[in-house]
């Protein structure tokens, strides 16, 4: 098989990497978020030891803070201790003029794809939670990635697991319906919600803003989620949403 590389890009941001163009893209699924999502945390723990993270001052933010905005060139990175920040990348001409295509929580260090390329930024850093964070500079954390083959290995098996992510992102935005949009919606805020003692996978979004992480309009939103719903695949609450089976999401959007 014959395959070809394209430039193409990436939610992690304006990373004009070759990201390899194939008949039949990854499919987006619970089990490759929750590696990506892993291998990121790992990283980013590892990088936060080598460098000394609890020794630096913590900066606290309320929701809707822009720490940084499209088009700037990152300097320092975004390591987070408590609360969630949004990528807000902005897309003349689609519905709603913007879409959320990741999100960092505790543990996580913000734009990992910056690293080595020093493009400027592809979107907006907004603080969707109150958040707690701590700055570490992009040259330290290159140098600490050169010093140490363990942490540049990390680094490598991340990138790997967030490219077939991405592809599959890319897939469900440029090659599929609603339903497909709102299904990855789903799992990949799925990915990030944090194990109950009972089991439920609950999910505290409105349709609206889910809509608008996944590109979609609200109408069009709320009826692709009453018939995930009438499928017996998800519950429909106030400001959240509970699936059911996981299993069964992944097949139907598949």
């Amino acid at each position: 098989m014959v395959t070809v590389s394209v430039a193409l890009f990436s939610s992690l941001g304006n990373n004009l990497g070759m990201t390899l163009a194939l008949p039949h893209p990854p499919t987006l699924t619970a089990e490759s978020m929750a590696d990506s999502q892993a291998f990121g945390r790992a990283l980013a723990q590892a990088l936060a030891k080598q460098l000394h993270f609890s020794e630096r001052a913590m900066h606290e933010f309320l929701p809707g803070t822009l720490l940084q905005k499209s088009g700037d060139r990152l300097e320092r990175l975004a390591y987070v201790m408590r609360g969630q920040l949004d990528v807000v990348v902005h897309v003349p001409g689609s519905i709603g003029g913007q879409l959320i295509p990741i999100s960092f929580q505790s543990g996580d260090l913000c734009f990992l794809s910056y690293l080595f390329n020093h493009l400027p930024s592809g979107g907006d850093l907004v603080v969707r939670d109150e958040a707690v964070i701590r700055w570490a500079t992009v040259k330290e954390i290159e140098h600490a990635l050169l010093c140490q083959p363990e942490l540049m290995v990390l680094l490598v098996r991340f990138l790997g697991n967030r490219l077939r992510e991405v592809q599959a992102r890319e897939r469900a935005l440029s090659t599929r319906g609603v339903k497909a949009r709102m299904g990855s919606g789903l799992l990949r805020a799925l990915a990030d919600v944090p194990e109950r003692s009972d089991g439920r996978s609950v999910i505290e979004l409105t349709h609206e803003q889910l809509a608008l992480r996944c590109g979609v309009s609200r109408p069009k939103a709320s009826v692709a989620l009453k018939e995930m719903e009438r499928l017996k695949l998800l519950e429909l609450g106030h400001k959240s949403i509970e699936v059911l089976d996981v299993e069964a999401l992944e097949q139907y959007i598949a």
